[in-house]
């Protein structure tokens, strides 16, 4: 898969988990667990990829943790926020 591919992968990953923790809308497909895990494993082979926006990649990294701890500390609002600072990057362009 290429790395376009894989970010396209992650902007929708983003973008169900603006349904998190508890409110995806067919959980049977999508739900908590398995959206993170999308998130952080094509986190980690994008970040591999990326060789110009490394201050981006930075960011990423940071709201990724805040968005894991606010979801697990039950501050949906929080985790939310987090998760929009970076689909607001427009990940698609990421290079």
């Amino acid at each position: 898969m290429s790395l376009k591919e894989k970010l396209a992968d992650f902007a929708g990953a983003l973008t169900s988990a603006t349904y998190a923790p508890d409110e995806y809308p067919l959980s049977e497909y999508v739900n908590y667990q398995s959206n993170m895990a999308d998130l952080q494993g094509l986190w980690l082979e994008i970040r591999q990829q990326l060789t110009h926006d490394v201050e981006a990649a930075a960011f990423i990294d940071e709201k990724l943790a805040e968005m894991l701890r606010e979801f697990d500390a039950g501050r949906k609002a929080e985790g939310r926020r987090a998760v929009l600072a970076i689909y607001n990057l427009k990940v698609e362009r990421l290079r």
